[in-house]
């Protein structure tokens, strides 16, 4: 695992509200609302930069419009997070509880950077199971 310090500039097209890489291509992170809450699958194989985070807390913050719901962050085979991922998930202020699932040891450890950030604004835990994890999100959402 790389945790890599993401320097270089963003490009225009992973800017937030550009037209950039869209689902089903390289580097897209999937967004979707389901049963009371969003679901963003950050894509396997992949390094989470800063572009895609925004790309995708983006799209949350449409999902979640005025109010808050509870999130499922899926970060299976993830390659690496960058630093400029990690702020903006941690910046993320619409979630009003976060699930963190990951089903290697790799991705623990980039759970843990991702978690080692900003103290979270809501519940956020990790979990090697998605089934726990939605038990889980149901649980705040009651």
């Amino acid at each position: 695992m790389t945790v890599i310090d993401s320097a270089a500039p963003v490009p225009e097209e992973a800017v937030p509200g550009t037209r950039g890489i869209r689902s089903g291509e390289e580097g897209y992170a999937e967004v979707f609302s389901e049963d009371g809450f969003a679901t963003i699958i950050l894509p396997p194989g992949e390094v989470i930069t800063g572009g895609i985070a925004a790309r995708a807390a983006e799209e949350f913050d449409e999902l979640a419009g005025p109010g808050f719901i509870p999130l499922l962050l899926e970060i299976t085979g993830v390659e690496s997070l960058t630093r400029s991922a990690r702020s903006v998930f941690g910046a993320a202020r619409k979630a009003s509880a976060v699930a963190v699932v990951g089903t290697s040891q790799v991705d623990r450890v980039i759970a843990n950077f991702l978690l080692g950030g900003d103290l979270p604004p809501c519940p956020t835990r990790y979990f090697s199971s998605k089934s726990e994890a939605l038990t889980w999100l149901e649980s705040r959402t009651k």
